[in-house]
């Protein structure tokens, strides 16, 4: 909840007394009370409402709405119709934002498998970790794809987060893409296929298989290619 491009939210905002501290009585000096910073209490609700706006889209789109109207988002969200174009441009920019705030819940925590590991571990370590990631990101993911296509930033999106996966089956399985020597590009191709978010995709849901049986495929796909 894959890292998205899209408008930062507006950074708090300190304001700090021109008087920041005065001489006690016995010469020491001490903070003037009007100086201790204090966060701008509009911009914090502007943070607030931009999140409740993002994840009234997460929430409407892992509930099946696919489009939802920025009106279902304000309904969700429980602000203003106002209020979500104050903030965004329109329903794209309020999917982009979605994304970049699943991609901070999820993908950061990523973590290649310790390739010093054996073999069966990391395979075993780099699904399962996989499993719960795309269990997460799914619906949004899904959507994503289907929206690429009129979303130039969506589309940025997903190629570097295909990147990022690609990247993670590399660091994971380095000792045997050594091993490989010239055909270890070939080899990447068909490792990042196999862990990939598409391949997990059709397994759940065009063929609806269980999250159980879909990490079995997908290790036995991998313990395949590396036998």
């Amino acid at each position: 909840m894959i890292a998205l491009r899209v408008q930062p939210v507006p950074p708090r905002v300190y304001h700090h007394s021109m008087a920041s501290t005065e001489m006690s009585d016995g010469g020491d000096r001490v903070s003037d009370p009007r100086s201790t910073p204090t966060v701008d209490g509009r911009l914090l609700r502007g943070e607030r409402s931009r999140q409740a706006i993002a994840e009234a889209m997460i929430a409407l789109v892992e509930t099946g709405n696919q489009r939802p109207t920025a009106r279902a988002i304000a309904e969700r969200a429980g602000v203003s119709l106002r209020l979500v174009f104050h903030h965004f441009d329109d329903v794209e920019a309020v999917f982009e934002a979605a994304g970049k705030l699943q991609h901070d819940r999820h993908w950061r925590s990523l973590r290649a498998p310790d390739p010093a590991l054996p073999l069966a571990a990391r395979i075993e370590a780099l699904c399962r970790q996989r499993r719960k990631l795309f269990e997460e990101i799914s619906a949004v993911r899904r959507t994503a794809y289907a929206r690429a296509g009129r979303s130039p930033a969506l589309a940025r999106v997903l190629a570097d987060t295909r990147e990022e996966l690609r990247a993670g089956v590399a660091a994971t399985f380095a000792p045997e893409l050594d091993r490989a020597g010239a055909d270890a590009p070939g080899l990447l191709d068909r490792l990042d296929v196999a862990a990939g978010w598409e391949t997990w995709d059709t397994l759940r849901d065009r063929l609806s298989r269980s999250r159980d049986t879909a990490e079995q495929t997908v290790r036995r796909l991998l313990s395949d290619l590396l036998d």
